[in-house]
Formats: C-alpha cells, structure tokens, sequence
C-alpha cells in the first residue's frame, strides 16, 4: 500500500519560477527530499495532492498526498520535520515540512 504524507508548505509563485496556478486536489507533482538528492537523481517518486489547505493571500498550506508507486520508503524520510520539494520538470512548486506520516 502506497504511503500517504502530511505537510505545511510554502506554494512558489510564478514569477520565481513556480505556478502561474493554486495548488489542487488531484494534482501531480515529483517529491524531492532536500536531504536524499543522491537517491533522488537515482529514483523520482511521484505523488497525488489529496487534501489542500490553501491560503492563497499568504501562499502557504497544508496538505495531504499519497506517493503512487507502492515502493517502500525508508522510514527516516518519512519522519516529522523532513523537508520537501514538490517539483514539475525542474520547476520547484511548493518547499515544505512533513507534519505526520499518515499510514
């Protein structure tokens, strides 16, 4: 069974080289760990945006994603406080933190 992530996040805006666009439920993005890039560049994962919590006047959330591949993952990336990347193609979307490993 794939992994399901919580985390606060910071959503870029277009004009530094994120989306022109609010973050959306079903939305698909790549998920870097800033900590894990060697493993990154060796294997990219993908997940599903599930549940935003979007404040759009200050660019920041919350939100909930399932990774789609059921590729374990090593535990320590999954702890609260590891921060993230949300990607599409090279363009950075959203920085963030894990809140809480769902399942």
């Amino acid at each position: 069974m794939s992994e399901t992530l919580r985390f606060n996040f910071i959503w870029i805006p277009s004009s530094l080289g994120g989306h022109s666009g609010k973050p959306y439920e079903g939305m698909r993005t790549t998920i870097r760990w800033q900590k894990y890039l060697n493993e990154f560049l060796q294997c990219a994962r993908d997940v599903q945006w599930e549940v935003i919590h979007f404040d759009s006047q200050v660019s920041q959330g919350e939100a909930t994603c399932r990774l789609t591949s059921d590729e374990p993952l090593p535990s320590e990336w999954l702890k609260e406080g590891e921060l993230i990347e949300m990607l599409n193609g090279f363009r950075v979307l959203a920085i963030g933190r894990i809140i809480k490993k769902l399942s």
